[in-house]
């Protein structure tokens, strides 16, 4: 009595075991990829328009021709990238406030004028 070849089906399997695994480890990099942006999401939303010293609400405001954002528990003001810079070039043809705010800074600038004094 002869032993039936099982090679081909053996064969057969593995082939189908590698595509399965290929299958999966493609599904497991969209899903890990999915899980990352929410984390991120999550992350944004918990600190999103919080102040950073107290943790209150902040809410925009216009001030000159800038959105700041004020938080509405402590009453701080913080600006985004740019909008300080905007605001001290407006300021600095409108009034001197700002030259008086931060004439102990040695090297406050507005416009490429130096400050120190």
């Amino acid at each position: 009595m002869s032993t039936p070849d099982t090679t081909g089906y053996n064969e057969a399997e593995r082939q189908f075991h590698e595509k399965d695994q290929q299958a999966l480890a493609a599904l497991r990099t969209q899903l890990d990829a999915r899980r990352a942006e929410a984390r991120r999401a999550a992350e944004k939303a918990a600190h999103w328009m919080r102040c950073p010293k107290c943790g209150g609400q902040m809410k925009e405001h216009a001030m000159g021709s800038v959105m700041v954002d004020q938080c509405t528990a402590c009453g701080g003001v913080y600006f985004d990238a740019g909008e300080f810079e905007a605001l001290a070039r407006h300021q600095k043809t409108t009034s001197p406030m700002l030259d008086r705010l931060f004439s102990w800074m040695p090297s406050w600038r507005v416009g490429g004028d130096a400050r120190a004094s």
